[in-house]
């Protein structure tokens, strides 16, 4: 599969809002089962890296998105 460079940045961002949510929601009064949203987040974890690995591949791409790795 073949990603945009350009959409790489928008698909980390989302990745990065997606574990804040989650991670707001895992910690909410409301939820009844926190073990389904520590497993989506997981998922979501396994995919942010393995985007970062192959990122790391691409120096020039690496230095572009490297602020967007951290939450």
């Amino acid at each position: 599969m073949q990603i945009k460079d350009d959409w790489l940045a928008t698909i980390l961002c989302a990745l990065n809002d997606s574990i804040k949510y989650n991670d707001t929601l895992r910690n909410s009064e409301t939820v009844s089962d926190v073990e389904d949203i520590e497993e989506w987040l997981m998922q979501i974890f396994e995919c942010k890296e393995y985007l970062q690995e192959e990122i790391v591949k691409n120096p020039e791409l690496l230095s572009k998105l490297e602020k967007h790795f951290k939450i």
